[in-house]
């Protein structure tokens, strides 16, 4: 095909056909200039001109196609042609080969190449090649500083480790003595209500029965303080977790006498909130409180829906509420009827994940708890 599409490209003058400056200059022109080439040059009637317009066309072509190659990125095509011109090319070709291996050795890390043969081009060249050195020599700056910090960390870390296990085990061991503790304290409670209820029957005198009254009010609150004790421990103790909400306030369910004409209903998705494991325990405080104050209470309700900032969880009751005057205070430590804790410790176990809690009811119609997740701190799941 190639020798096909060479022949038709192929020019041959008529023989006999007179000495022509135009014709030579013509076939010069057309081999130098195009792709068409000579089988016979112009014929001439000195055999030497001849010959020398057949060489010289020859040569043409061969430089034509040398440098059709060189442009194409062959690099390692000869060129069978001596002079000025090809000898340009040829060290055009000389200079891209060792462009390209210098360009290589660039390549595999070495920035010591440079190029002054190829003038502008070897000041962009050098000046490229110097910046790429730079940032190598900045880059290994930079690697030594982070190894550096790196190791330094690491001393950080574990003398954080050594640290970490010396309060765990101390931790350990408070946690330990603390439950002996309130083992113990528990077991004197025991005994002294006991000998009060027997005090309270075997007791006449209104002053003394009085007394004693008090007196199993005040084991009743200390009853109260060391259950507190035992919860507060174990707050952040271990990491929190993806909480399933609904399965949480069930659970929470089972452990209160609900009384029978009460009905509870839990109107919450699968929902699972990033929360501390003790979140079942705030569903127990606000159903205790209200099966404690809530007075005429019939219905009780857990709610969830999401807002502009991410999602609340509602707790609501139809019970006589909470007063105005005492709204303020309902998380403060101590504050209420009872022990005043539950609030509190509802408060500080939400707030380990950054979720709070707020009351926004209307005396006499309920309590209404909004506790506010953030976003990013629930999810859906399929599996509820």
């Amino acid at each position: 095909m190639a020798e096909k599409t060479a022949e038709k490209k192929r020019r041959t003058l008529p023989p006999g056909s007179p000495d022509s400056l135009k014709d030579v200059l013509k076939a010069v022109e057309d081999t130098f200039r195009t792709e068409i080439s000579f089988g016979d040059p112009v014929p001439l009637s000195d055999k030497e001109a001849q010959d020398q317009l057949k060489a010289i066309l020859a040569d043409l072509a061969a430089t034509r196609q040398f440098a059709q190659t060189l442009a194409r990125g062959d690099l390692y095509e000869d060129l069978p042609v001596t002079g000025r011109t090809a000898g340009c090319l040829k060290a055009l070709q000389a200079n891209l080969r060792h462009l390209t291996w210098q360009t290589g050795q660039i390549a595999s890390g070495d920035l010591s190449q440079r190029v002054h043969f190829m003038g502008d081009f070897s000041d962009s060249f050098n000046t490229m090649v110097e910046r790429l050195s730079e940032e190598k020599l900045n880059r290994a700056h930079r690697e030594e500083e982070l190894q550096r910090v790196n190791t330094t960390l690491a001393d950080e870390v574990a003398e954080r480790r050594k640290i970490e296990d010396a309060l765990r085990r101390a931790n350990e061991k408070i946690s330990m003595l603390s439950s002996i503790t309130r083992h113990d304290i528990r077991n004197q409670l025991q005994v002294l209500q006991g000998y009060l209820e027997l005090t309270l029957h075997t007791a006449k005198d209104p002053v003394l029965l009085n007394y004693i009254n008090r007196e199993k009010q005040a084991a009743a609150a200390i009853a109260g303080q060391v259950e507190f004790m035992k919860y507060y421990e174990s707050l952040g103790v271990n990491a929190p977790e993806w909480q399933d909400i609904s399965r949480q306030a069930h659970a929470a369910i089972t452990h209160l006498p609900i009384p029978g004409t009460t009905d509870i209903v839990i109107d919450i998705p699968p929902i699972k909130v990033f929360a501390d494991g003790l979140i079942e325990k705030v569903f127990y405080n606000l159903l205790e409180n209200t099966l404690r104050h809530g007075e005429r209470v019939s219905r009780i309700r857990l709610s969830f829906h999401e807002t502009n900032h991410g999602a609340e969880i509602v707790y609501e009751d139809n019970g006589v509420g909470i007063s105005p005057e005492d709204k303020p205070f309902l998380f403060q430590k101590g504050f209420g009827k009872n022990t005043g804790l539950g609030l509190f410790l509802s408060q500080e176990i939400l707030a380990i994940t950054g979720l709070t809690i707020r009351e926004e009811g209307v005396p006499g119609n309920g309590v209404r708890f909004v506790i506010v997740v953030p976003k990013g701190a629930y999810r859906f799941s399929s599996t509820g």
